[in-house]
């Protein structure tokens, strides 16, 4: 079963900001964790994305190349273990949700960046930690750098085009 996170969460910032430091505690010889709390990672920060693109065109405009790469780093970690938390990544917000203020949005992004830096650095330690650099690593490591540089405005990518049907962790 897949749930659908952004119909259970509150406070997109708090949560990615919990899970940025549970990222930052866990155990980078512990792959499959790390793996997993960066799919956690990932679902709060695309809500908290989506958030601010709601908010401001700033932000919304840097959204739209955003969303290329977190699904580029979902398929990356749903090939490695990572699906099975249940977790889904939000595709949309809900058709409830309430318009935030921009120093909200601006937060959010900043949460989103720092999250970012985060799961760099401990999936590059992971990978270190590693005999041989796996694929499962390597490719999050660059997606995570350049989601970064999509919401501080430093990497333009192109839009998403979603495969039909789209994956089920995609809702």
């Amino acid at each position: 079963m897949t749930v659908a996170a952004d119909r259970q969460v509150k406070d997109p910032c708090a949560w990615l900001s919990a899970v940025t430091h549970e990222l930052a505690d866990a155990p980078p010889a512990d792959t499959r964790a790390v793996l997993l709390t960066v799919w956690d990672g990932l679902a709060a920060a695309r809500l908290a994305g989506l958030h601010a693109a709601a908010a401001s065109p700033r932000w919304r405009a840097r959204q739209r190349h955003a969303e290329a790469v977190e699904f580029d780093l979902a398929v990356q970690l749903a090939r490695n273990c990572t699906v099975g938390t249940g977790l889904a990544i939000p595709a949309r917000l809900p058709g409830a949700a309430v318009a935030w203020p921009a120093e909200r949005a601006d937060a959010a992004v900043a949460a989103v960046v720092s999250f970012c830096g985060t799961a760099e650095a401990v999936l590059r330690r992971a990978g270190e930690l590693t005999p041989v650099w796996e694929d499962s690593l390597l490719g999050p490591v660059a997606l995570t750098r350049w989601l970064a540089d999509c919401w501080t405005g430093r990497h333009t990518g192109c839009p998403l085009r979603l495969p039909v049907p789209p994956p089920p962790w995609w809702r």
